[in-house]
C-alpha cells in the first residue's frame, strides 16, 4: 500500500475536490439548518491561531492521570499492553427490510455503527476493532459520504462489494484502506439471500488483509465519563425516529443498560450475535445534498456542525456536533460549549436529515482559506434545540420522556 499522507488539511482539501457517490452491486468474484422562530442560541468563538503555519493534525489531548481506555468504546483498561493494537475495521452492511435484515450479521458487536441514509432506504457503516463476527454482512456497496463518516479512524481497513466508477476511485484514494470485493479484496463469499445481498466475510479474514505499513489504531473518537461518574440529562424511554421513512426506534433498558434497537415495527436482531443494543445513540442532524457523480444518491454533509441529540443511561443531551477536518474525530458540546462525556460502551450514530431551516447547519471551518492561514476572530450564533419545543426541532424524531410526556420534534 501506498502509504497515505496524514496532514489533516490536505484530508480536507482531498475530500472536497473528490466528490463522487452512488455504487452498483455488481457481479463480485467469491473466490475465497433563518428559523422562523428560535429558542435558544450557542455562540461559537473562534481564535486566531497563534502562528501562519498550517495546523498539525491533533485529534486528542492526553491527560497523563486519565483512565486508559479502548479507543471506540471507552472501555478502561489496566495498562497500554491491555489495548487492542489491530486496526479499525469498517464494513458496509445492508439494510434492506425484505432481503437483507433477516440476516444481519454482526450489529450487535460493532463498537461504532453510522447509520446513512442511500437512495430510498438506509445503509450501515459498521466499525469492528474490540471483537469481530462469523460471518459478517450482508456487505454492500460505499458512497462519498463513506469517506468523511470514516476518515477519522486512522486508515480504516473499508470492507465493501465495490461501486460505480466514480465511487471506487475516491475510496481508493482515500484515507480508507480500501478491501474492495471486486478488487482484490479476499474471503468474500455468498451466503444467505438473494443476489445482491447475498455477500459476506469474517472479521478475521478482513483483518488477515491488513497492509504490512498501516499506522495501527485508530485514536479516541470521543470522550467518556470518568469511572465514578455518570452521564445526567434529562430521562427518556424511548426514541422514534424516521430516516427518509426508515422507522427506527431505540427503547432504554435499564436491565441491559442500554437501548434495544426496533425497526420498521419490530425487534432488530443481529442472527450470529442476539437482540441489537447500543449504550449510546447519537442523533447527528445533517443536510443531505446530492452527489456531484449520481445525482440520485444522497450525501450527508458530515464536514461542518449541526444539531444534535446524545442518548445515553437512558438520558438524553442536546447539544451540536463539530467536525472541521475528515481525519479528525466528531467533537460533541453541549448549548455551553461543553463537551459531552459517553458512557464506555457501543455507539450507534443516526445520520438524520435535516428538515429545519438551513441555519441550523455551520460550514466547516479551514483555516486555509485565509491569508497566511489566519482565520479572523468570528462569533457564530446557531439556533438550539430546546426539548420542550417540538415545532422548531431540526429532525422528525419523537421523543418519550421518562414522566410519560411525550414530545414530538418534526
Amino acid at each position: 500500500m501506498n502509504h497515505k499522507i496524514t496532514s489533516a488539511l490536505v484530508a480536507l482539501a482531498a475530500t472536497a475536490a473528490a466528490s463522487c457517490s452512488g455504487g452498483n452491486d455488481t457481479t463480485v468474484s467469491t473466490a475465497e439548518t433563518t428559523v422562523q422562530e428560535t429558542t435558544t442560541s450557542s455562540t461559537v468563538v473562534t481564535e486566531p491561531p497563534e502562528t501562519s503555519e498550517p495546523a498539525e493534525p491533533t485529534t486528542t489531548i492526553v491527560d497523563e492521570d486519565a483512565p486508559i481506555r479502548q479507543p471506540l468504546t471507552g472501555d478502561v483498561v489496566e495498562s497500554e499492553d491491555d489495548l487492542e493494537a489491530r486496526a479499525a475495521l469498517a464494513v458496509k452492511i445492508d439494510n434492506n427490510d425484505r432481503n437483507a435484515r433477516q440476516n444481519h450479521s454482526g450489529l450487535a458487536v460493532a463498537d461504532i455503527v453510522f447509520e446513512e441514509i442511500v437512495e430510498g432506504d438506509t445503509r450501515f457503516a459498521a466499525v469492528f476493532h474490540t471483537e469481530g463476527s462469523d460471518p459478517v454482512g450482508p456487505i454492500r456497496s460505499g458512497r462519498e459520504q463513506d469517506v468523511d463518516i470514516l476518515s477519522s479512524l486512522n486508515e480504516p481497513l473499508f470492507a465493501w462489494s465495490g461501486g460505480n466508477p466514480g465511487v471506487t476511485r475516491l475510496i481508493a484514494d482515500s484515507f480508507l484502506t480500501d478491501l474492495n470485493a471486486q478488487r482484490g479484496g479476499e474471503g468474500y463469499f455468498r451466503g444467505p439471500g438473494r443476489s445482491p445481498h447475498d455477500l459476506y466475510n469474517t472479521t478475521e479474514a478482513l483483518w488477515a488483509q491488513t497492509p504490512p505499513d498501516h499506522p495501527g489504531a485508530p485514536v479516541q473518537q470521543f470522550s467518556y465519563v470518568n469511572p465514578d461518574d455518570e452521564f445526567e440529562g434529562d430521562a427518556v424511554n424511548a426514541i422514534d425516529l424516521s430516516l427518509d421513512g426508515k422507522n427506527v426506534r431505540w427503547e432504554w433498558d435499564a436491565e441491559a443498560a442500554g437501548f434495544a434497537r426496533f425497526q420498521s415495527g419490530t425487534r432488530h436482531v443481529d442472527v450470529v450475535n442476539g437482540d441489537i443494543f447500543a449504550t449510546n445513540v447519537i442523533v447527528m442532524v445533517v443536510d443531505y445534498q446530492p452527489s456531484s457523480i449520481d445525482s440520485n444518491s444522497p450525501n450527508a454533509q458530515t464536514l461542518g456542525s449541526g444539531p444534535v441529540y446524545v442518548f445515553s443511561n437512558g438520558q438524553v443531551i442536546a447539544g451540536r456536533w463539530e467536525h472541521n477536518l475528515a481525519v479528525a474525530p466528531i467533537r460533541l458540546v453541549d448549548a455551553d460549549g461543553e463537551s459531552i462525556p459517553l458512557t464506555p460502551g457501543n455507539t450507534w450514530i443516526e445520520l438524520a436529515e435535516n428538515t429545519a431551516d438551513a441555519a441550523f447547519i455551520g460550514a466547516p471551518i479551514d483555516p486555509t482559506t485565509y491569508e497566511d492561514g489566519e482565520m479572523p476572530q468570528t462569533v457564530i450564533e446557531y439556533p438550539q434545540i430546546v426539548l420542550d419545543r417540538a415545532e422548531l426541532a431540526p429532525t422528525d424524531i419523537v421523543i418519550e420522556f421518562a414522566d410519560e410526556t411525550t414530545v414530538d420534534d418534526g
